[in-house]
């Protein structure tokens, strides 16, 4: 449609160039020339713009196309579908290097664990069994006397045999201190509830109110733990009876 109109305002410039004015005056052409140029130019201008709007859309044709064939990113954006770039085989080569370096001294180390831990268990036995055997050491005069108590002569008295006893029970005891066993007194104290166990009690005014009357079985403490309490016998004040008052007549 623009070429037949350009086509019919070259006619026109050319018809009107030819044809001469109705005055037939001169200067009536040189009008029309005028207006030839006027309209050749704005013919000119409209092609240009007509060559611009084609380039134009051609390229938003061509960047449309671009857009549409790359890829578009999946709706549940998982990594999964990311392409991921190739790791060269040099670099992968050497991460497996690497990995084989550090699994070969996690197997060492933990070897050197193991050892370790068997070496200290025997270490700790060892102790153990070392320390055991001198406190059986120290026992074993403790065994020779209670053996010859058993042969003593038929012509021993009684007194004589009761004191070889109680020798034999002084060193037994003795033997115990040394490992950090002692004795709890009970005889005249307070009961404590911490280191006493009261089996029985007796009414008695004379003396204080839950004080230790009698020991029934001895108590002890290893190294500042009590290790069994004293079973005792405590005293319980007697309750006082007052007669009822008897009210007075009128």
């Amino acid at each position: 449609m623009d070429e037949d109109l350009i086509e019919n305002d070259e006619k026109g410039i050319e018809v009107s160039d030819h044809s001469p004015s109705a005055s037939g005056e001169p200067d009536s052409r040189a009008t029309d020339v005028a207006v030839a140029d006027e309209l050749e130019a704005e013919i000119v201008a409209a092609r240009e713009e007509a060559q611009v709007s084609s380039l134009s859309a051609e390229a938003g044709q061509r960047e449309s196309g671009a857009t549409d064939s790359s890829p578009q990113p999946s709706p549940s954006g998982s990594a999964e579908d990311e392409v991921k770039a190739p790791v060269p085989f040099e670099k992968f080569k050497q991460l497996q290097e690497e990995k084989e370096e550090l699994y070969d001294r996690l197997l060492r180390k933990q070897a050197e664990f193991e050892n370790f831990r068997k070496r200290t268990e025997k270490e700790k036995q060892e102790f153990f069994d070392f320390a055991l055997s001198n406190f059986i050491k120290d026992l074993l005069p403790v065994i020779d006397g209670l053996e010859r108590g058993l042969y003593a002569p038929d012509g021993e008295t009684v007194e004589s045999y009761k004191k070889g006893i109680e020798l034999i029970l002084k060193q037994f005891r003795d033997v115990l201190a040394t490992v950090g066993l002692q004795p709890i007194r009970a005889i005249g104290k307070i009961f404590d509830p911490n280191y006493h166990q009261a089996v029985m009690q007796e009414k008695n005014n004379s003396l204080a109110e839950n004080e230790i009357i009698e020991e029934l079985q001895r108590g002890y403490i290893y190294k500042d733990r009590l290790l069994r309490p004293s079973m005792v016998k405590v005293a319980v004040p007697v309750a006082s009876e007052t007669p009822a008052e008897v009210p007075e007549k009128d």
